[in-house]
């Protein structure tokens, strides 16, 4: 019986140590499949969150969000997880509506890690007693995501407006 335990230890050793390690062109092979995949989720997450945008569906907006997300809103402080981003949202939302487009450029992910550039349009109409005049926006973004329960979730969302302050 004690063999057999052995045997059987030793046997499981020996399966594990046979896979050999990545060669670095089956790293950026991985990769590049990787990224594809990832861009496509990517896609379709950021075409669905337009129409979420356009709806005011704040809660479905904040569902590909992680929890302790943080967002860096163009000349205002770090939004911090998601009820600071709700009631940033809500506030605007109650004031007018917003077309948003998301452009995606290019995605590099590695595992459950992912990055996003790409390019945005907001346009903010208020609406009659709204205290938020008509305003415009476009620039560029980078976008941290995650894969958390095999769904892809942003964890940093960074976008740089591209349109100059008015000047005083």
């Amino acid at each position: 019986m004690r063999n057999i335990f052995f045997f059987s230890i030793f046997f499981l050793l020996l399966i594990s140590c046979d896979k050999s390690p990545e060669t670095n062109s089956d790293i950026q092979e991985r990769i590049v499949n990787e990224s594809m995949k990832a861009r496509e989720s990517i896609i379709a997450i950021n075409k669905q969150a337009e129409i979420w945008y356009k709806s005011k569906q704040i809660d479905s907006l904040t569902n590909y969000m992680a929890d302790d997300i943080i967002q860096f809103p163009p000349n205002n402080k770090p939004l911090t997880g998601k009820a600071s981003i709700k009631d940033y949202w809500k506030q605007l939302f109650q004031f007018g509506d917003i077309v948003f487009s998301l452009q995606t450029q290019e995605v590099k992910a590695n595992g459950p890690l992912a990055i996003e550039l790409g390019k945005y349009n907001l346009k903010f109409s208020p609406s009659a007693n709204s205290p938020v005049p008509a305003f415009v926006d476009s620039g560029n973004y980078l976008a941290h995501w995650h894969k958390i329960n095999d769904n892809w979730k942003v964890v940093w969302d960074a976008p740089v407006s591209s349109v100059p302050l008015p000047s005083k």
